[in-house]
């Protein structure tokens, strides 16, 4: 994966000539973005003017350095590890936010009666048979292989149902960043639009990045099942699986090269990047590592929240707008928060759920030696749980004995509470998009992440 990463970034160079395409660098939104030196959420749009032989490069950082991880307050250590933080985003990780419009709750009513899924649906109908078509092989097991997650079982297609209701969450959007003075360009109607085309294109190279993950996870993992269905390496082989993935990750990069825009390429390759950091930190973790919240949520962003995040990020730039803009922020600090809530339930799922409603078995986790923001919380009371935590649940009646003993504290409701402040963030962020459907299905979507029981 992390090959592949670096090949992204290559294909788009080659497949563009090393500059941007002409309708990116003769408009007026180019001169917008480029002398646009303000910063947004700790995002900056350094665009220098682009000549022949000269890509763009964005001030890029991973979400998780730039927005709270924590619902609580600045421990004396990392008060001071932000002394040396440019101002804007220590009051970015520090201020008080303004009383939200919209209360999420863990059991209250839905903030509204949208169904994000049915407004996109449409978009999404030909989706699986667009992949299928892009992952055809001369090689028949391997294109069995790439396309079974796509024949089998559609998903939940939580992902480019995201990436869609986000791009037209940003058409709607347009008034914030001109009111702010931040906008690179006045946005176009959905219909007939290539941008919204291109838009679309992303949510398939978001889902097809997202399987390729799932099928190398799963080889790592030695699982036997993903989503209710047997996994591609039970059905094939690891070396079969290994190479679907790899070959998922061809396709969605050349297809990511055909969107002719280096600063999508650029963020949707540090989503790869982060991926694969994501599994390194998972199998490399100090035993230290491994006790502290803080490093799990950065693993748990790397392996989960990256992808939604920077696939949020890059629909808007798709939209129109500059990198650092008002709109391209807060559509990355949605995907990051929903995609932390996201993975905190799934975690609290492994002690809640039932392997039947869940389409893995219960308890997978632990299994694996992880520990979650349950256990991690759990262990905050019973000191017991360090040393099984240390061992990676490795010694006879280590699962079990964790199980009990996480169930017997407040674990589980202290982590609802920590995927609630993430959910509650999310919605924050695209509070100043003026009303739409797709706002709207984007902040039920926040309810649905939180009250999910699969």
């Amino acid at each position: 994966m992390a090959t592949a990463a670096t090949a992204v970034v290559c294909l788009a160079a080659v497949a563009q000539g090393f500059v941007l395409p002409s309708s990116s660098i003769s408009t007026p939104a180019t001169t917008r973005e480029s002398s646009s030196s303000s910063r947004a959420g700790g995002r900056s749009s350094s665009i220098p003017a682009l000549q022949a032989g000269v890509l763009s490069k964005l001030d890029f950082k991973p979400a998780v350095d730039v927005y709270a991880k924590f619902p609580d307050p600045p421990s004396t250590t990392a008060a001071a590890a932000t002394t040396a933080m440019p101002h804007d985003e220590l009051t970015l990780l520090t201020t008080t936010p303004a009383p939200p419009a919209i209360i999420m709750s863990m059991d209250g009513p839905p903030p509204n009666n949208v169904d994000p899924f049915q407004l996109v649906k449409k978009d999404l109908a030909p989706f699986s048979d667009s992949i299928k078509e892009l992952v055809e092989t001369e090689n028949p097991v391997l294109t069995a292989a790439a396309k079974h997650f796509f024949e089998k079982r559609h998903g939940k297609r939580f992902r480019p149902t995201i990436a869609m209701l986000m791009s037209r969450a940003v058409v709607a959007g347009g008034a914030a960043d001109l009111e702010m003075g931040g906008a690179s360009a006045i946005p176009v109607p959905v219909a007939d639009s290539l941008r919204y085309q291109r838009q679309g294109q992303l949510a398939q190279i978001t889902e097809m990045i997202h399987v390729a993950s799932l099928i190398h996870d799963d080889v790592l993992d030695e699982a036997d099942t993903r989503r209710g269905d047997t996994s591609v390496h039970k059905l094939y082989s690891n070396k079969v699986a290994v190479l679907a993935g790899d070959y998922l990750l061809a396709r969605a990069s050349v297809l990511l090269a055909r969107l002719e825009n280096v600063q999508v390429v650029e963020i949707m390759a540090n989503a790869l990047d982060a991926l694969v950091q994501g599994e390194i930190m998972q199998a490399k973790s100090s035993s230290k590592d491994l006790l502290d919240l803080g490093h799990y949520l950065r693993k748990s962003y790397y392996k989960t929240a990256s992808l939604i995040c920077n696939a949020c990020c890059s629909a808007a730039l798709l939209g129109g707008y500059a990198y650092g803009s008002p709109t391209v922020v807060a559509a990355e600090k949605y995907g990051y928060h929903l995609g932390l809530a996201y993975q905190v339930i799934d975690d609290v799922l492994d002690f809640t759920g039932s392997a039947d409603v869940l389409g893995k078995p219960a308890m997978a986790d632990l299994s694996l030696g992880l520990a979650t923001a349950p256990v991690l919380y759990a262990a905050e009371e019973k000191k017991e749980l360090k040393p099984l935590i240390k061992r990676r649940f490795k010694e006879k009646g280590d699962v079990e004995t964790t199980y009990k003993l996480v169930l017997g504290t407040d674990g589980v409701d202290r982590s609802y509470q920590l995927a609630l402040f993430h959910a509650q963030r999310a919605v924050d962020s695209i509070a100043s998009f003026p009303p739409s459907e797709a706002k709207d299905g984007l902040i039920k979507l926040a309810h649905m992440v939180l009250t999910r029981k699969s």
